[in-house]
């Protein structure tokens, strides 16, 4: 692809995935280069950081990659610069949307999973999410089961534990929602405790958290 203009690239987008990736985009804004974002320059909710990890592939073969779309042999601010929404939308689709599975889930947890992919990485989505199941079989599962082991695998002791959830009466999508907000919420912090420099964006990160979920 690189910057050939003549270049058609077809990707088929979901009215789920792109009504989700609305919600994210309004989260992520245009170009920014603050020194203090420790993924670097970002524009369209894409970081430099992610760029240089997910940008260097070649699908057309014409030995440039995707995403140097200056063509100057190297992903750098200058290509951060020039990504357009739709380059955004296929790099989440592609590395968020489907690399979590979230059309699996019911809505609004896969738009929740999508959002905290997008913000804070594929691992941290699922551990919210264990995390989430955890806090709401306490508060709601009469059997008061064992917690899940926090460790980013969706296998399949947390996907019957969700089941169960989704299919207690008192239980059910709400309740694991406002948990998954609560986690994602005591995580931002924790990332400012950890970091302090990062305080400037907790505001934002908390209105985040609080958004997720929401029609």
């Amino acid at each position: 692809m690189g910057g050939k203009t003549d270049e058609i690239v077809i990707e088929a987008f979901s009215a789920r995935f792109l009504r989700a990736y609305g919600r994210v985009a309004a989260f992520e804004g245009g170009f920014s280069n603050d020194p203090i974002d420790r993924g670097g320059a970002t524009n369209h909710g894409i970081s430099l950081r992610f760029l240089l990890a997910e940008g260097k592939i070649d699908l057309d073969e014409d030995g440039i990659a995707d995403f140097d779309l200056d063509m100057d042999g190297d992903i750098d601010v200058a290509d951060i610069r020039k990504l357009q929404p739709i380059d955004a939308q296929i790099l989440f689709q592609r590395c968020f949307w489907n690399r979590l599975g979230c059309g699996d889930y019911p809505a609004p947890l896969g738009e929740a999973m999508f959002d905290q992919g997008v913000n804070g990485g594929l691992g941290a989505a699922r551990k919210l999410l264990q995390r989430a199941i955890n806090s709401a079989s306490a508060a709601c599962l009469a059997s008061k089961p064992s917690p899940l082991s926090v460790d980013g695998d969706i296998g399949e002791a947390t996907r019957e534990r969700l089941a169960r959830i989704l299919n207690t009466p008192c239980c059910g999508m709400p309740l694991l929602i406002e948990c998954y907000r609560e986690e994602a919420a005591d995580r931002y912090r924790a990332i400012v405790a950890r970091i302090p420099s990062q305080a400037k964006y907790l505001k934002g990160w908390l209105r985040r958290a609080e958004s997720l979920g929401a029609a």
